[in-house]
C-alpha cells in the first residue's frame, strides 16, 4: 500500500515538473490574443483623444466668434458708431490668444445691407480660424467658423 501511494506522489511530481512554465504554443496564442485585442484598443484611444482635441478647438473658435459678434453689437449700439459703419464699411483683422489652445486669427466685416431699402440694416460677418499656414487668409483646410447676423439702427 505504501508503494502505491509513493508511485502516485512521484507521478504527480513528475507531471508538475514537466508543466512548470508555458509552452511555446501558449505564448504564441497569448501574443496573438494581445495583438488582436490590445492594438486596436490602443488605436481607438488615440483616435478618441484626437477627436476630443478637434472638438475642443472647434468649441473655442465658435465661442470666440460669438464674443466678437457681441462686442461689435455693443459698439454699434451707439448711434454715431452705427451711422459711421453704415456709410463706411468696417473690415478688421485680429489675433486671439487662447489659454491652452491655438492662436486664432479673426476677421470682422460690417457693411450696410441693401436687402431692405426702407430699413437701415448692417450685416456683421465674423470669421475665426486657426491659421496653420500663417498667411492671414482663411484656407480651405484650416479649421474655421463663420457667423453672420444683421443689426438694425438703434
Amino acid at each position: 500500500m505504501m508503494g502505491k501511494q509513493m508511485k502516485r506522489t512521484q507521478l504527480r511530481t513528475t507531471r508538475r515538473s514537466q508543466r512548470r512554465g508555458a509552452t511555446l504554443i501558449d505564448v504564441a496564442t497569448g501574443s496573438m490574443l494581445l495583438a488582436v485585442l490590445l492594438i486596436p484598443s490602443i488605436h481607438l484611444i488615440g483616435e478618441s483623444q484626437s477627436s476630443h482635441r478637434r472638438l475642443e478647438n472647434r468649441d473655442i473658435i465658435v465661442f470666440e466668434a460669438e464674443q466678437l459678434v457681441e462686442s461689435m453689437r455693443v459698439a454699434l449700439s451707439e448711434p454715431t458708431a452705427f451711422d459711421a459703419a453704415f456709410v463706411t464699411p468696417i473690415d478688421v483683422f485680429g489675433t486671439i490668444a487662447v489659454t491652452d489652445g491655438p492662436v486664432l486669427t479673426s476677421r470682422v466685416r460690417v457693411a450696410a445691407d441693401g436687402s431692405l431699402p426702407t430699413t437701415r440694416l448692417l450685416t456683421i460677418v465674423v470669421d475665426v480660424w486657426h491659421d496653420t499656414d500663417g498667411d492671414a487668409r482663411l484656407g480651405a483646410n484650416e479649421v474655421s467658423e463663420s457667423l453672420r447676423t444683421q443689426w438694425a439702427a438703434p
